[in-house]
């Protein structure tokens, strides 16, 4: 229809009234369009929607796991176009693989995942990745230099003292490679030998530390995998790594391949830190704790230093649900962080102060009022275990009972399910617990444990404390964890 002005209108309006023409052809102009049945099939131009169809378009989807060391291995999906991962998502498959056992999760744990990764190719392509090696400035100097041994004087000319404070320098692959090789080379061959002991005892380490090293400077060099059990692989390389360093002893030093002694590996939990080092102290086991998915059933849930709002993030939503559920949540945090601000109590601590200080308390209220499972604690813990005060270690039966013999069946878990070898066994050894209804001492194993404990016919004491005669004479102090 062609365009009409409001003057043209006026005009021909005006002209129809003074002839009298009001005919069909005068306005004509003004009858409607031809009726239109589907007006989405009739709109002139579509071709812009194919672009918000085609932004999911794809070439290839391949399924990953994501596994950094927050350590929840989600297995996700990648979306690939052009060569490019374009997107991240969940595979929402946990029900088709499972465990040794045939164990498979439940729906409960969807969505694997979290926002960092279902981000992090934007990391991998972000314009602030690092893509070539660097150097510090003053370590590069010390290594220009030959190495010489860093008394203290030169820790504070090539920068060891001011960490944080030095430029970095980027360097060429083959470089990098080289200085590694030959710093490595230098630190065993300053800490080897006679005069290697002699320089770390001045520094002041311990002398069970120096005989440990039997003289290889490679023993100096500390690797750690990482968590290694998330990246068998890759992570696990920095052990090997670690034993490939009797390569270098046998180099330095001059000895043969079965003298030579490779690097120290770093544990995660023992030395490292990364994890919590007083777990597999008080209890043998590196965190062995319950599924993530049990937070949900709490009622009473304490995080200790943990951060279940910026951390852990996978598996976070049970965190949620215990919130929805109406638990109770206490945030024990030197600062008010994302944690306490979803808790019931709020408990601020000094570390290493008061930290120490609120856990004994709680102990001790525990204790003093007698809130635990007495049968519990006696059946599946080893506060029944005897301990000499001599020396604060276990008393092992051995040292009570003449002619004792190792009490565990080769039937039974410890050997038959968890592989204990006959050499661990021997350093391990057996137990001793007071039993109430002997009034007597009695071996224990390791194998004793739960239902097994009234099954030996024991009834350990929770608290008893006396004096033992060992099988040489001594007499010694014991009591009870």
């Amino acid at each position: 229809m062609s365009k009409v002005t409001r003057r043209d209108f006026l005009i021909a309006a005006g002209a129809a009234a003074g002839t009298g023409l009001v005919g069909e052809f005068a306005f004509s102009w003004l009858r409607a369009n031809k009726r239109i049945e589907n007006p989405i099939a009739f709109y002139p131009h579509r071709g812009w929607e194919d672009y918000y169809r085609d932004q999911y378009a794809y070439d290839r989807r391949f399924s990953w796991v994501c596994s950094p060391n927050c350590t929840h291995a989600c297995r996700m999906i990648g979306v690939e176009r052009n060569g490019v991962v374009t997107r991240i998502e969940p595979a929402y498959d946990v029900s088709r693989y499972a465990d040794l056992d045939g164990n498979t999760a439940s729906a409960h744990w969807h969505p694997r995942g979290c926002n960092k990764g279902y981000t992090i190719h934007r990391r991998v392509y972000g314009p602030y990745r690092l893509k070539y090696p660097m150097v510090r400035r003053g370590w590069k100097q010390w290594a220009d230099d030959g190495f010489p041994y860093l008394t203290a004087e030169l820790r504070d000319k090539y920068g060891f003292t001011s960490r944080g404070k030095d430029t970095f320098i980027k360097l060429e692959w083959d470089e990098a490679f080289r200085l590694a090789a030959a710093g490595f080379s230098a630190i065993a061959a300053h800490y080897s030998g006679d005069e290697g002991y002699a320089k770390l005892a001045s520094e002041g380490y311990p002398e069970p530390m120096l005989e440990a090293m039997h003289r290889a400077g490679t023993r100096t060099i500390k690797c750690r995998g990482g968590m290694g059990v998330l990246g068998f692989i890759g992570k696990y390389g920095l052990y090997r790594f670690s034993n490939m360093m009797a390569l270098l002893d046998h180099h330095v030093r001059g000895v043969d391949e079965k003298a030579a002694l490779g690097g120290r590996k770093w544990s995660n939990y023992t030395w490292h830190g990364d994890q919590s080092p007083g777990f597999p102290f008080v209890h043998g086991l590196q965190s062995s704790d319950c599924d993530m998915n049990d937070l949900r059933n709490s009622k009473l849930h304490i995080q200790v230093g943990k951060n279940l709002v910026e951390n852990k993030m996978t598996e976070s939503h049970f965190f949620i649900e215990l919130i929805e559920r109406g638990g109770t949540i206490v945030a024990i945090t030197p600062e008010y962080g994302p944690v306490a601000t979803k808790a019931t109590y709020w408990l601020p601590v000094r570390p290493g102060a008061t930290d120490t200080a609120l856990f004994l308390g709680i102990s001790k209220i525990l204790i003093d009022e007698k809130k635990y499972d007495e049968a519990f604690l006696l059946r599946h813990t080893d506060f029944p275990l005897l301990i000499r005060e001599d020396n604060l270690r276990r008393l092992r039966a051995a040292d009570v009972f003449p002619n004792y013999k190792p009490g565990l069946q080769p039937d039974g878990p410890s050997i038959s399910e968890q592989h204990l070898e006959p050499d661990q066994y021997e350093r391990l050894g057996d137990f001793v617990v007071f039993d109430a209804k002997k009034n007597s001492l009695a071996p224990i194993t390791r194998d004793d444990v739960g239902d097994r404990v009234e099954q030996q016919g024991l009834n350990p004491a929770l608290d008893w404390r006396g004096t033992v005669t060992l099988v040489n004479g001594k007499q010694v102090e014991v009591r009870t964890l």
